[in-house]
């Protein structure tokens, strides 16, 4: 007679708990290896926009794409996705791949269809026309720190028309996430150091800034 013997009741324990152990030790390193990835795609997309935002100036006398303020308002940004989209064709380029991170915080930054038919996009863009507050004056919070912030602070309350003549290494371009240079909510971009995010350069590269990235801003 064959004897048949199945698992006890502790085997089995011990076999859940080693696989408990080893889902959240991986878990994690899978969480960074998606990051990764969606931080390299985003690099991706900053590149494209670097090079459609090239090609307007070549057809228009080395002057770049320019916008009312540095950043999504009330007003959109639609008056800069009606200069960039003959050179993308791809309205999806312009939302960081991780942005729904702080999409609870930053709504106009997501790729809703609702946002995309506004002109709302995902990221900033640093060549403006007009002062760059985006609301009334007021204290430094959250929604002004953009204005608040380094731009003010770095170039003061006017204009920052970019052409092409501007030194390479000024920020054209940057994930939305230098609106936050602190972790107030307990969420970072691309799961780096606080602040940190993407920046295309007025010459095209694009580098990824650890830390705090506003303090390279130009």
């Amino acid at each position: 007679m064959v004897s048949r013997r199945g698992f006890t009741l502790i085997e089995l324990l011990v076999v859940i708990a080693i696989i408990a152990i080893l889902a959240a030790i991986l878990f994690p390193v899978f969480a960074r290896v998606r990051e990764s990835a969606r931080t390299t795609s985003c690099a991706s997309n900053l590149r494209q926009l670097g090079l459609a935002a090239k090609m307007y100036s070549q057809d228009n006398d080395e002057q770049l794409p320019c916008d009312y303020y540095p950043c999504n308002s009330d007003t959109t940004s639609q008056r800069l996705v009606t200069q960039i989209m003959p050179y993308i064709k791809n309205m999806d380029i312009m939302y960081c791949p991780s942005i729904s991170r702080v999409g609870e915080w930053m709504t106009t930054y997501t790729p809703t269809p609702e946002n995309k038919a506004a002109g709302n996009i995902g990221y900033y863009y640093f060549s403006f026309d007009q002062v760059p507050s985006t609301v009334t004056p007021g204290p430094r919070d959250y929604n002004t720190w953009i204005s608040w912030g380094f731009v003010r602070q770095r170039t003061g309350d006017q204009p920052r028309v970019m052409t092409e003549m501007w030194d390479s290494d000024c920020w054209l371009w940057t994930d939305a996430w230098c609106k936050l240079t602190r972790e107030d909510f307990g969420v970072n971009l691309h799961q780096a150091m606080n602040a940190s995010i993407n920046i295309c350069y007025l010459d095209g590269h694009v580098k990824f800034q650890p830390g705090q990235a506003m303090s390279t801003f130009k």
